[in-house]
């Protein structure tokens, strides 16, 4: 969820992080032909991120996984992108360094400043 936000936050492109069991929910509408779909796997959903692979690429959609080694997401997916084998919760941290460098790249590709998003504060101030 929080790499979904970064891509939102500093590329401005309509982006929606959720969990994979939301998925069948709505977003399936919105699939169609070269359709960017990244999934980010801790390795306990596997068989549910393969069936939700699946269901996009019927639809024509590019698929991205961020998962450590599985030759069962690597047969279903266009890209896998490996993470190092590690505890699940750290697994989940290091799920968001590749969607960090992706919103970084896309800022800088579509001319935007990553330091200083539009009508974002670097402070969180509480009323």
């Amino acid at each position: 969820l929080e790499g979904a936000l970064k891509l939102k936050e500093i590329t401005y492109a309509h982006c929606e992080g959720m969990l994979s069991t939301e998925f069948k929910h709505g977003p399936l509408s919105a699939v169609s032909k070269g359709f960017p779909i990244i999934f980010v796997s801790d390795g306990s959903a596997t068989p549910l991120i393969i069936s939700g692979l699946n269901e996009v690429k019927v639809r024509g959609a590019r698929t991205i996984v961020i998962a450590e080694e599985d030759a069962r997401l690597r047969a279903n997916c266009d890209a896998l992108i490996v993470l190092p084998k590690s505890d699940p919760q750290i697994s989940a941290l290091l799920g968001v360094l590749p969607l960090q460098l992706l919103s970084y790249q896309m800022s800088v590709m579509r001319g935007f400043d990553p330091d200083f998003p539009r009508n974002l504060s670097k402070t969180l101030t509480v009323d």
